[in-house]
């Protein structure tokens, strides 16, 4: 039998070699944002999924980070990887990136650029980095 004592889940069983428990815990991917008064934050949003919070490096993405936006709809999607670091959870997205091709030599003009799709992988933010030096970003524009 299992009761709940003083916030503690506590199982009564007499326990034999090869018991085993399992824990399933809703873990939703979310989006997180911070105070408005963080201004290098401003119009940007981090990902999470329980306790991790997830980063975009420039080794999952096919535009340069700095031209990257998840738009405020676009659906988190957790993705279990288990030929990536000895297995890992990610987060995919369906993200835009800022399409320059139209741009020439232009250094301004009077619109903005286009947007085509650029999907996003997110990684937990501890595992950074271990695939060689490269951009990173937790904060992406939406």
């Amino acid at each position: 039998p299992m009761t709940v004592e003083r916030g503690y889940l506590k199982l009564s069983r007499k326990w034999v070699a090869g018991d085993k428990v399992s824990l399933s815990l809703p873990m939703p991917a979310e989006r997180l944002y911070a105070h408005p008064d963080v201004r290098q934050d401003q119009g940007r949003v981090a990902l999470r999924r329980g306790p991790l919070v997830y980063c975009a490096e420039q080794h999952d993405l096919d535009a340069p980070l700095s031209r990257l936006r998840l738009p405020q709809d676009a659906a988190l999607s957790p993705e279990w990887r288990g030929d990536l670091l000895g297995g890992i959870s990610v987060l995919r997205a369906e993200g835009l990136s800022a399409d320059t091709q139209s741009w020439g030599d232009a250094l301004y003009r009077d619109r903005p650029a286009e947007e085509r799709p650029s999907p996003i992988t997110a990684v937990p933010y501890y595992i950074w980095c271990n695939r060689g030096p490269n951009a990173m970003q937790v904060w992406l524009r939406e």
